[in-house]
């Protein structure tokens, strides 16, 4: 268990991250409120990654942990080894490429600290490589209105999520002492946040934070960027989402959540949520699964439309649209 005289441990994974990683660290060091260690597990990168760390370490304020991977484990694996190695009360997930704005941790910790809050995020400025501004912000690029960020105060944290993803694994930390909950992280793709925030709105409160505590870069390398998209966009999106048996992932993911929760007991779920995670489930299951033939695929959007769950756990009517004409 985590040594409860450190307070705050980032998490931080690299792969091949010599470009921007050095800034990042700077970011970090330069907090107005220091962290106590910096946790940095790297995944088998080719580049000049393990020579910034030490260059950085050996100049440090702050205790910086490096660890090296003798085989890939890809992000979400490589998260979940981060997060078991750290030693404070609370933990900050980090990317290797974004940077902390110098009041990140003071905020998120004073939230934290001053409430009975699970986990926390805050919202994000998105910029370019160089840093300019690309003038909007994180929330905007993933739609995640006021009336969302509403319903997720008043402690409905899980429906906005089974919606869609919205907390950022780079803009949030936790409460260390879930840890036996959260680990260890299914092996799907990307899933370390959807997963860590999924939990936590089942078994406590999440709260959103409306400040820009980091600068999101996107550029052409990020594992998972948050663009601005058009209609273009979207369809294409769209497209990709069937190709990539997206609804076939979340149904997994889901599951596995219903199961994790099902099977400890040091926290226990509210049973209105368990049945929001199986809806969502079976959602997902019949888009996945949604006939060819014209009829038939009619009458199951006709069902899922009638029990009001395209509107609960899809985009409504863009997912109708996306089920009738996109297969």
């Amino acid at each position: 268990m985590p040594d409860v005289q450190l307070t705050a441990s980032v998490a931080l994974c690299t792969c091949n991250g010599e470009k921007f990683l050095r800034q990042q660290l700077d970011s970090i060091a330069n907090q107005s409120r220091p962290v106590d260690e910096i946790v940095i597990c790297d995944d088998c990168s080719d580049d000049t990654t393990a020579e910034i760390v030490l260059g950085f370490a050996a100049d440090a304020r702050v205790t910086v942990k490096w660890f090296r991977n003798p085989v890939r484990l890809g992000v979400t694996k490589n998260f979940e080894k981060a997060i078991s190695l750290c030693s404070g009360k609370f933990i900050f997930l980090c990317d290797q490429d974004d940077i902390w704005m110098p009041d990140k941790t003071a905020v998120l910790l004073s939230a934290l600290e001053n409430s009975a809050a699970a986990l926390v995020f805050s919202n994000a400025q998105v910029v370019d490589e160089k840093q300019m501004p690309l003038g909007y912000r994180l929330w905007d690029s993933i739609w995640f209105t006021a009336g969302e960020q509403h319903h997720m105060k008043a402690g409905e944290a899980l429906a906005v999520l089974l919606k869609h993803a919205i907390a950022a694994g780079s803009t949030l930390a936790f409460r260390a002492e879930y840890l036996p909950l959260i680990l260890p992280i299914p092996d799907l793709p990307h899933s370390h946040d959807i997963w860590i925030t999924q939990l936590l709105s089942c078994v406590g409160r999440i709260e959103p934070i409306d400040r820009d505590l980091i600068q999101y870069r996107l550029h052409g390398a990020n594992q998972v960027g948050m663009k601005k998209f058009g209609l273009r966009d979207q369809i294409r999106m769209a497209r990709q989402q069937i190709d990539a048996d997206t609804f076939g992932y979340l149904a997994k993911l889901n599951q596995a959540v219903v199961d994790r929760l099902v099977s400890q007991q040091t926290w226990k779920a509210d049973p209105g949520d368990l049945q929001l995670l199986r809806e969502k489930i079976d959602h997902s299951r019949l888009r996945q699964l949604i006939p060819i033939p014209w009829l038939s695929r009619l009458r199951v959007i006709a069902w899922e439309l009638k029990a009001g769950r395209y509107r609960k756990y899809s985009y409504g009517w863009k997912s109708v649209l996306q089920d009738l004409f996109l297969r």
